[in-house]
């Protein structure tokens, strides 16, 4: 019913993820038919696990924010290859039957 995709800038390696569990769509936005992205910096640790996140750019705005911190701080990545400053977009679109 609600997609998400995201793409992410070859400059940074991420290491390989483990667990990408996607946003749960906001009931607000689905409800009122609003679509948006937002765009962050993410850190990961020598645990695989996210340590640090900062979004750069939110539309609407902070309207997603909720829903894609919740769901990067569950994202897990092959352990042993800390990485700072990947870079990521989430695009929020409501999916058409």
């Amino acid at each position: 019913l609600m997609g998400c995709s995201s793409t992410h800038d070859e400059k940074v390696r991420m290491p390989k993820p483990l667990q990408m569990e996607k946003p749960v769509y906001p009931y607000y936005a689905y409800k009122n038919h609003i679509e948006g992205k937002v765009k962050f910096f993410f850190d990961v640790d020598a645990e695989g696990k996210v340590s640090e996140m900062r979004i750069i750019e939110s539309t609407p705005e902070h309207l997603f924010d909720d829903a894609v911190i919740r769901a990067v701080s569950k994202w897990r990545f092959e352990k042993g290859h800390p990485t700072k400053n990947i870079p990521l977009n989430i695009v929020m679109r409501m999916s058409h039957p």
